[in-house]
């Protein structure tokens, strides 16, 4: 789904089942499309790595990827498979895509805020000449090519197309606000047994990930599951530019 939106959450409380895995965004979506990438880049490769002999690549992949994990049930988290839903469908007919999405504005916002608890540093996020100012790095994110306005378009893509019932959508606000319904509507999707799960004791962390991009912060959770409304630090016309952006609510 989107960034900012509940995935590092979601993946937290789901950890704490026994039966389940997941972690922050993996690198399996993408090894998936250099798959399909690099044996469509020349004619030669494409005699040589036909459709059939793709498929079986990919399915080894994703086989071998997990082949370590003795945990009953995988949450993957990458924002690109919203972009490969029908391999996924082909593949693993019964999979299960579960979108967290959030108003816009508040996504730049919650950006926003973590830039600048960081004053001492450039985040690796933004090339220098976008992290200047609110409106060169909402910019930014907002390309389609970038970090937000890329899982954007991803999400309009999965939820409009013939895949979309094997999709749900989780809204942020609605996870903080009520976490034990949500889970138990995510379970009933998945058509897991649900486990009770401790709301007040989540905090979690992935510094590894953070320093990498040079954002402390970016997957941090709080020890308790609420919603904490505050005042937007961005400016009423970038808020109003995006007004209306959630297409999933129509």
């Amino acid at each position: 789904g989107l960034p900012r939106s509940g995935t590092t959450l979601l993946s937290t409380i789901l950890n704490q089942n026994p039966k389940f895995q997941a972690s922050i965004s993996g690198p399996l979506a993408r090894f998936a499309r250099a798959i399909i990438t690099e044996s469509s880049s020349q004619g030669g490769y494409r005699h040589q790595c036909p459709e059939v002999k793709r498929k079986t690549m990919i399915k080894s992949l994703f086989e071998n990827y997990y082949d370590d994990v003795t945990k009953e049930v995988i949450f993957d988290t990458n924002r690109g498979w919203n972009l490969l839903l029908p391999l996924l469908k082909d593949l693993y007919p019964y999979t299960k895509v579960i979108i967290c999405v959030r108003d816009i504005a508040s996504i730049l916002d919650s950006f926003e805020v973590l830039i600048r608890k960081n004053p001492y540093a450039n985040s690796l996020l933004f090339p220098p000449e976008a992290d200047i100012n609110v409106y060169t790095r909402s910019k930014f994110l907002m390309d389609e090519g970038h970090t937000l306005g890329f899982a954007y378009m991803a999400l309009k893509q999965a939820i409009t197309s013939a895949e979309r019932n094997m999709t749900m959508l989780v809204e942020y606000e609605m996870l903080c606000k009520d976490p034990e319904k949500t889970m138990k509507a995510i379970y009933n999707f998945t058509g897991q047994e649900y486990f009770k799960h401790d709301f007040n004791n989540v905090e979690a962390s992935y510094d590894e990930f953070d320093n990498d991009v040079n954002l402390k912060g970016l997957h941090t959770t709080r020890k308790k599951v609420e919603w904490i409304p505050r005042v937007s630090i961005i400016p009423p016309d970038i808020q109003q530019h995006y007004k209306g952006a959630e297409v999933w609510r129509s």
